[in-house]
C-alpha cells in the first residue's frame, strides 16, 4: 500500500470518527431537546451523519482492497467554498462541553463546532488531494458539512434573537 493511500486511510479514519461522534451527539441532543423543531433538526443531522459515515467506510474498504477512490454516490455535489472558513477564528468560543443540563443554545454551539471541525478536515484534504476523484470526495463531504453548519447557524440565530427554532 503506497504512502498516498496510507495517508488517505488515516484521514478517512479521522473523518469516520468525526461523523460517528457527530451522529451520537445529534442523537443525544434530539433526546434532550423539547422543542419539536429542534428534535427534528437534530434527528435529521444524526441521520445525515450516519449516511456520511457509511460512505466513508465504503471508501476506506475500497482503498484497502486496492480499488482506488470511488465516485461518491449519495452525496450531492455542492459548492464547498474551501477557501472560506465556516467560523471566523475566535468569533465565538466553541470549546465548551455539553453538560447534562445543557440548553438548546449549547447544543447548537457544539454542533457548529463539530461541523466546523469536519469542514476543516475535508477542505484540507481536498486541497491536498492529487487524485481528482479523491478531491471530489472531500469536496462533497465539505459541502455537506457547510450545509449542516448553515442549518445550525440559522437555528442558533433564530433561537438567540426570536427565542424559537427556525
Amino acid at each position: 500500500m503506497g504512502t498516498e493511500v496510507t495517508t488517505a486511510l488515516k484521514a478517512l479514519a479521522q473523518a469516520l470518527g468525526l461523523e460517528q461522534r457527530g451522529q451520537q451527539f445529534y442523537q443525544e441532543a434530539a433526546e434532550r431537546t423539547t422543542d419539536p423543531k429542534g428534535v427534528e433538526t437534530f434527528r435529521s443531522l444524526a441521520d445525515d451523519e450516519v449516511l456520511h459515515a457509511d460512505f466513508i467506510q465504503r471508501q476506506i474498504d475500497a482503498l484497502q482492497k486496492g480499488e482506488g477512490w470511488q465516485v461518491p454516490e449519495g452525496l450531492e455535489e455542492g459548492d464547498a467554498a474551501l477557501d472560506t472558513p465556516l467560523f471566523p477564528k475566535g468569533k465565538v468560543n466553541l470549546e465548551k462541553a455539553i453538560r447534562a443540563d445543557a440548553s438548546d443554545m449549547d447544543a447548537l454551539l457544539f454542533g457548529l463546532k463539530i461541523e466546523n471541525d469536519s469542514f476543516d478536515l475535508y477542505a484540507g484534504q481536498a486541497k491536498a488531494a492529487a487524485d481528482p476523484v479523491a478531491k471530489e470526495v472531500y469536496e462533497r463531504l465539505a459541502a455537506a458539512e457547510r450545509t449542516h453548519f448553515d442549518l445550525l447557524m440559522s437555528n442558533y440565530e433564530h433561537l438567540s434573537t426570536l427565542g424559537s427554532w427556525a
